[in-house]
């Protein structure tokens, strides 16, 4: 008996363990695009600055620079400043169902990245929010950024600077990268019952510019997609499924021997 209460608390030690240190957003693949300039596709913030900049928008519609966090007060609301651009076809919540998205198997985000000159940039923060259909009420939130550079994606880990992006774009709706959620985040995204209503709200909240590679005047644009349709879903990291393999063993041992 010991012995079943040790390994069932190894295994839920291991599934929590999988949901907190590989519980990220997936920025992925760098995308040729045209045509998804303000007004044709969804967008959902945009935001400029020299040197860093941030921008948001979050509960009830409202901008700002960064999402609250899940657990704080106010959570799923923007704090203020930031560098958002005003309007509707700017900066908006947009509904799931904007691009077709059902399950959180085919949610994305398009990160345009635009420099004058097609310069690099570091993304430092990406977070994405869930709303029910009004957007008055936080359903979930993700947390952390995960820089998947073997997936194709012209992009650099940088450790504390984020993702370095090398190239940029040079004119709103020509490139862009592929945000996913990971494996973790789909599951407890689902469980929080965020893709069972297609009218469900998406908000988001970013920041990007280092010293090392600053802002240099373009607007950055964060569009919702279908992966699926972008870029034939997401890549999982291997670790999750590894973590929720052995977390699922050490229960089915720990239960038989609760029987015995």
């Amino acid at each position: 008996l010991l012995l079943a209460k040790s390994l069932g608390s190894l295994a839920l030690f291991g599934l929590i363990g999988m949901q907190t240190a590989s519980a990220s957003l997936v920025l992925q693949t760098f995308q040729q695009l045209s045509g998804t300039g303000l007004g044709t596709v969804p967008t959902i913030v945009t935001f400029q600055a020299n040197g860093t900049e941030t921008g948001c928008v979050g509960l009830n519609g409202t901008t700002g620079s960064a999402l609250i966090p899940m657990g704080s007060a106010g959570a799923g609301g923007c704090t203020a400043g930031g560098d958002t651009k005003p309007g509707g076809v700017q900066a908006k919540l947009v509904p799931l169902s904007a691009s077709g998205v059902t399950s959180a198997a085919n949610f994305g985000l398009i990160f345009n990245a635009v420099e004058p000159a097609g310069d690099s940039l570091a993304v430092t923060n990406i977070t994405a929010a869930f709303y029910n259909s009004t957007g008055t009420s936080l359903l979930y939130e993700t947390s952390g950024l995960f820089c998947q550079n073997t997936a194709g994606g012209a992009l650099v880990a940088a450790g504390t600077a984020g993702c370095l992006l090398n190239p940029t774009g040079t004119g709103t709706g020509n490139s862009g990268f592929l945000v996913t959620l990971n494996s973790a985040q789909q599951l407890a995204a689902t469980t929080a019952g965020v893709f069972l209503n297609t009218s469900n709200l998406v908000g988001v909240s970013s920041s990007a510019g280092t010293t090392a590679a600053p802002s240099a005047g373009g607007s950055e644009t964060i569009f919702l997609t279908n992966a699926t349709v972008s870029a034939g879903g997401q890549v999982p990291e291997p670790t999750t499924y590894g973590m929720l393999g052995v977390g699922l063993c050490a229960l089915a041992y720990a239960r038989k021997f609760l029987k015995a």
